[in-house]
């Protein structure tokens, strides 16, 4: 007896598939704003802790970010909230991304999609925590204490927090290399020899990228960065050795 159709099932027509994308990210919008409601509550804290990297490498009687503009701290507050509900929220988005697709994937694709989204929400996290404790104090301390010492830093909320984010996303998103190129290799795309054959080529596209990720010229900070970039794509070939179906 044939079971009748789900919501996302892959036989159910096209206008049918676009209501139930529609009300996938109608609940992801709610659950969005609702948890942006907690973080803007706990702005203050929020904001004070992405503060503190800087805070702590300036001046004493000098730790204060200045504003110039009568919307500069709200649009902040609003900013750091937005991401941090994102965040906080991305389990959820990531289980309705999975209802919606579920469906149409095969069970092979199945069987990867799952451990995969897991394995990529705690590397995003380990890459958060590797910028926030590794790279911005020390970049921060080379970028105040830089030139003469006739020079004081008179900082702003809104330049400090647009690149403090994108460092923070930005490094998140590079340790997402070991997991990329292990799905890549457990659907067969890629192979362990192929990325071995690379590494060359992988180690100056590592360098180029952390050169462009620090914010600072010293040669110190960007090693920092690159070195652990070729340890995450050395792990990506271990990891396409163990999941690839012909073991790499």
């Amino acid at each position: 007896m044939k079971l009748p159709p789900t919501d996302s099932d892959p036989s159910l027509p096209l206008w049918e598939h676009l209501e139930e994308l529609r009300r996938r990210i109608v609940y992801c919008l709610l659950v969005v704003a609702a948890v942006f409601c907690v973080t803007y509550c706990h702005a203050d804290a929020l904001v004070y802790f992405l503060e503190k990297p800087l805070l702590a490498v300036l001046p004493p009687g000098a730790a204060h970010l200045y504003f110039t503009g009568l919307t500069d701290k709200f649009f902040t507050y609003v900013q750091v909230s937005g991401y941090a509900a994102l965040f906080l929220s991305a389990p959820f988005l990531l289980l309705q991304l999975w209802l919606f697709v579920s469906p149409a994937l095969l069970r092979h694709e199945k069987k990867v999609f799952i451990p995969f989204l897991c394995l990529g929400s705690g590397f995003f996290t380990l890459g958060l925590c590797f910028a926030y404790y590794g790279v911005l104090p020390l970049a921060y301390r080379f970028l105040v204490d830089f030139g003469s010492p006739q020079e004081k830093a008179m900082l702003t909320l809104t330049p400090y927090f647009s690149l403090t984010l994108k460092l923070l996303l930005g490094l998140g998103l590079v340790f997402e290399i070991p997991v990329v190129l292990a799905c890549l290799g457990r659907l067969g795309i890629l192979t362990a020899s192929m990325l071995v054959g690379y590494r060359r080529h992988a180690i100056v596209a590592n360098a180029v990228l952390a050169a462009v990720i620090t914010p600072t010229p010293d040669a110190f900070t960007m090693l920092l960065v690159m070195v652990p970039l070729c340890l995450l794509y050395e792990l990506g070939i271990l990891g396409v050795r163990w999941f690839s179906p012909t073991g790499g």
